[in-house]
Parts: structure tokens; C-alpha cells; sequence
């Protein structure tokens, strides 16, 4: 009879990503893993899978807890009457300004390991930043729509252009950069403002 599992799928996975997000997925050990999952290798494989398959559903977590979190935060800024720039500038920011998680952008670091050369991994950051994208062009859409965006280019041009900038500055972050997030939300809702 099989042994009872006595972890949580979730949790271990939470572990694991933090884990990634911090040393990037070559620089991370299987043994590595195993402790900070506090799982034995076996379990753990026979579980959730092999190292690659592990850093797939890290990938996946963040997307998921990523795009919940700026979801809600939309909704609530929102529902409080915020402006369309200031909803805008949540996306732009949101997550790169806290110590709670390690430098940058899970999804971003995947890139720079990975680049094209690894079909699940660029199928899963295209699928983030589709999805991200998707955010900020209806937030860029509502301030058109309310004249407080600019409507010189279409919604989607200017999101992939504040995604772009975005993603460039979570480079900067995981290079160990500090550069000044506010001062570049500012100068990109000034730029964008109608």
C-alpha cells in the first residue's frame, strides 16, 4: 500500500519557485530543491516530477498568482474611482518595488536563461505576457475611452510599449541595479496622458 502523502502540492511548489526565482533554473541543484521542499527526492518526484517539470509549475504558479494579484488590485482601484493612469501605473510598478521576493521577474529570467531555446518555457512566458498585456491594454482602453489617455496609437501599441519597459526594468532589478521605479511610472504616465 502506498505511503500517505504528507505535504501539500501548493506549498511545496511556492517553495520551489521562490527557490528558482532566486537562482534562476541552472544555477538550482535537484538537492537544492529537495530542501527547500523539505520532501524527499523520491516523494517529490513521484509527486509533482523532475526538475524541469518542477520549474514548468513554478512558472505556471506565478503566473497564476501574479495575474490574480493585478486583477484584484485593478478591480479595487477601480471601484474607488482611481483614473485609468493611475490603474495603469499599478501595472507598470506593481511587484517590482517590494523586498518581499526576490529581484526582478520569475517570467523575465526565464527569458534570459531560456531565450527560445526551450519550446514549454517559451510557451509559458508568452502565455504571462499575453495575459499581462491583455491588463494593460484595457486599462489604456478605459483612459481613451474617459480622453485620459492619449489615442494617438492603438491601446495594444502603447501596452506592448509599457510592457516592454516594464520587462526592462526587471532586468535592470535582477542585475542587481537599483534604478528609481517611480520616476519611470511617472515618466511613462506623462507620456501617455491625453
Amino acid at each position: 500500500m502506498p505511503a500517505k502523502k504528507t505535504f501539500s502540492d501548493e506549498q511545496v511548489v511556492e517553495k520551489i519557485m521562490q527557490l528558482f526565482w532566486q537562482q534562476g533554473y541552472y544555477h538550482t541543484s535537484m538537492d537544492e530543491i529537495v530542501a527547500a521542499s523539505g520532501v524527499k527526492k523520491q516523494s517529490l518526484y513521484n509527486a509533482l516530477g523532475d526538475k524541469h517539470t518542477l520549474y514548468l509549475k513554478a512558472l505556471q504558479r506565478y503566473h497564476q498568482q501574479t495575474l490574480t494579484t493585478c486583477a484584484q488590485n485593478m478591480q479595487q482601484l477601480e471601484q474607488a474611482g482611481e483614473s485609468a493612469l493611475t490603474v495603469l501605473g499599478m501595472l507598470f510598478s506593481q511587484g517590482l518595488t517590494t523586498e518581499d521576493h526576490p529581484s526582478g521577474d520569475l517570467m523575465a529570467n526565464a527569458v534570459a536563461e531560456f531565450g527560445a531555446t526551450d519550446t514549454a518555457v517559451q510557451h509559458a512566458t508568452t502565455w504571462f505576457y499575453d495575459d499581462y498585456l491583455t491588463l494593460m491594454a484595457a486599462a489604456i482602453l478605459k483612459g481613451q475611452a474617459s480622453q485620459q489617455i492619449t489615442a494617438r496609437q492603438s491601446s495594444m501599441t502603447l501596452a506592448q510599449s509599457l510592457l516592454e519597459a516594464r520587462i526592462g526594468l526587471q532586468t535592470r532589478l535582477r542585475q542587481g541595479s537599483r534604478p528609481d521605479v517611480e520616476q519611470r511610472k511617472q515618466i511613462w504616465l506623462t507620456f501617455l496622458k491625453a
